[in-house]
C-alpha cells in the first residue's frame, strides 16, 4: 500500500482511539466536525467561539451549524452566551469536563 494511505489510516485509527478515550464516539459526523472546529477555533480565546466563525471555519451551512450546536448544547458539551460586542451574535462556550 502507498505510504500516504498508510499514514492516513494510522491517523484515523489514532483519532478513533482518542474519540473513545474522550468519550465522544457517540457524536455524529456533523457534531464531531463542529466540536473539532470549536476546539481549534477556541485555542486562543479561552474556550469561546463566535458562531459566525464556526460557520466559516467548518465549511458547513449556517443552518446545519445551528442545528448541530443545539444538539451539542442539549448534551451539555457547550453553552451559549450573548456577545459583549454585538448583541445579535452568540458566543459558544465549551463546558468544563471532569476527568
Amino acid at each position: 500500500m502507498n505510504k500516504f494511505y498508510e499514514n492516513i489510516g494510522d491517523a484515523l485509527t489514532m483519532l478513533k482511539g482518542l474519540e473513545n478515550d474522550l468519550n465522544i464516539k457517540h457524536l455524529s459526523p456533523n457534531e464531531l466536525k463542529v466540536f473539532y472546529t470549536i476546539i481549534i477555533g477556541s485555542e486562543y480565546i479561552k474556550g469561546r467561539s463566535n458562531i459566525t466563525e464556526i460557520v466559516k471555519k467548518s465549511g458547513m451551512s449556517r443552518s446545519t451549524v445551528y442545528k448541530t450546536l443545539r444538539k451539542l448544547s442539549s448534551q451539555g458539551i457547550i453553552q451559549f452566551s450573548q456577545s459583549e460586542y454585538d448583541g445579535r451574535e452568540s458566543i459558544v462556550i465549551l463546558n468544563p469536563v471532569s476527568s
